[in-house]
């Protein structure tokens, strides 16, 4: 977890471990999501094979719903509750459908 944290980190554009814990949260919440709605996690999201990174999708998926997490901390009340709301990004959905197929113990097996 200590190495997707420090990616996130250099995804976010964040320096020293101020937002560490909260951070933490947000990319453990994220992996749990992503499990939720079907994607199956790999064990090892840096795996390389023939200097190609195989999970590297999987990997985005999770830096782009943790940012969402991230950005759109904002209590929401019933009164704000429809401006407030931001919904997950389009592409975002697009990447969770194309993993809901992917078996990661198949293919880190294949490669």
């Amino acid at each position: 977890m200590e190495k997707l944290l420090d990616e996130l980190k250099e995804y976010l554009r964040i320096d020293g471990n101020d937002e560490d814990r909260s951070l933490s949260t947000f990319l453990q919440t994220a992996i749990s999501y992503l499990e939720n709605a079907g994607v199956k996690q790999p064990s090892d999201y840096y795996l390389t094979v023939n200097d190609k990174e195989v999970f590297a999708q999987h990997r985005l998926a999770i830096m782009m719903l943790t940012t969402h997490f991230y950005e759109n901390r904002i209590a929401i009340t019933p009164s704000t509750i429809k401006t407030a709301q931001q919904t997950i990004p389009y592409g975002l959905q697009s990447i969770i459908l194309q993993l809901k197929w992917v078996n990661p113990d198949e293919l880190s097996q294949q490669q």
